[in-house]
């Protein structure tokens, strides 16, 4: 992606671990993150993350379960899904968040997130559902941040963060969204969980 998303690496110093709580991973309001699990799972997550962040953002979606709809939205969302639909990235704005469905085609996926980055000053978040292809695997490399949707304690969950580690690629985990309110919230770009009670700890760093 750009020369911004590189100097953002220098963000990622977690400071020491404070006793019963996770260390945080200090980010960029801009940070380029995306979450990897289930269809099911990614859509929720992957909104939580961007609300945590500065908003408005932006969600980016491949083959994740229940697209959002547009419906009621901030203006500054409303202003970002009209840039990126200028941009033939036909983007739908629903609560503080833009959300982009990505072609089902992984090369054309991966293009458009790319070509979204540069349209997004806030964050951008991409929830890849399911297997991925050697492109997605790429791009995947290319965000500041990983987050697995599963259990942190479950063999799935090391054994992707060992796989994401190794690549080089900032990587945590943290459960899925339960059902109900705080998961509908969160898909209706309104509010999300505190990502600390999730076991996701980030700290927005400030200019």
């Amino acid at each position: 992606m750009s020369g911004r998303l590189e100097r953002a690496a220098s963000f990622f110093l977690a400071p020491a671990e404070a006793p019963g709580r996770p260390a945080a991973a200090p980010v960029p309001p801009a940070v380029r993150a995306v979450v990897l699990g289930a269809p099911r799972d990614v859509a929720p997550l992957a909104a939580a993350v961007a609300l945590a962040l500065q908003t408005p953002g932006l969600v980016a979606l491949w083959h994740a379960q229940g697209a959002a709809a547009p419906g009621l939205s901030t203006r500054s969302a409303a202003r970002l899904a009209a840039r990126l639909s200028a941009r033939d990235l036909p983007a739908v704005a629903r609560g503080r968040l833009a959300w982009l469905v990505l072609p089902d085609d992984p090369e054309e996926a991966a293009v458009a997130v790319r070509r979204a980055s540069p349209v997004v000053d806030g964050p951008l978040v991409t929830a890849l559902a399911g297997a991925r292809p050697p492109a997605l695997e790429e791009l995947v490399g290319e965000h500041d941040l990983a987050v697995v949707a599963a259990d942190p304690d479950t063999p799935l969950a090391r054994t992707a963060l060992a796989g994401l580690t190794a690549r080089g690629v900032e990587a945590m985990a943290c459960p899925p969204l339960r059902r109900g309110l705080s998961r509908r919230a969160a898909r209706d770009g309104l509010t999300a969980p505190r990502l600390r009670q999730l076991g996701i700890a980030l700290t927005v760093e400030r200019a």
